[in-house]
């Protein structure tokens, strides 16, 4: 299995949690197609935050930042997207799907950049009924970009 970078240095930091957490709805297991999934990731800094979604592979993809300031920017250097929704309030950043698709299925995770250090909360699951969850079969180290 190919391993990006983001992920291993995802697992290297131990899913580290520092004063925040990500809650869902009560009954996330029952996703179906098409409907809304909000998840909030409270902190106690209102320093920022950012929502990076480990797809089914176990690959990593950025979805927003969310500033201090409640300025959202998404991938791309957008300031909105057509998947998702995203918001602040006080301490919480919240995510919303807007309408869930297979494409979404895998596991969200919240992360901030306090005092030079990366902190994750831990991982949300978020899969239709039925589907296999994700279990990366092993590791290996990054492969650097040569320089010749």
């Amino acid at each position: 299995m190919d391993t990006s970078p983001a992920l291993l240095l995802l697992l290297a930091l131990g899913f580290c949690e520092y004063g925040h957490g990500v809650r869902s709805p009560k009954d996330i297991t029952q996703l179906q197609v098409g409907q809304k999934l909000e998840l909030e990731c409270q902190t106690e800094k209102d320093i920022g935050a950012s929502w990076i979604h480990q797809d089914k592979s176990g690959t990593l993809h950025f979805i927003v930042f969310i500033s201090s300031m409640s300025r959202a920017t998404f991938e791309g250097n957008q300031r909105t997207s057509p998947r998702f929704e995203a918001s602040k309030y006080n301490t919480i950043y919240q995510l919303v799907v807007k309408s869930f698709t297979p494409q979404d299925e895998g596991n969200y995770f919240c992360m901030m950049n306090w005092n030079q250090r990366l902190y994750f909360s831990p991982g949300q699951p978020a899969f239709l009924p039925g589907q296999q969850h994700l279990h990366p079969t092993s590791l290996s180290p990054a492969k650097m970009p040569s320089t010749s």
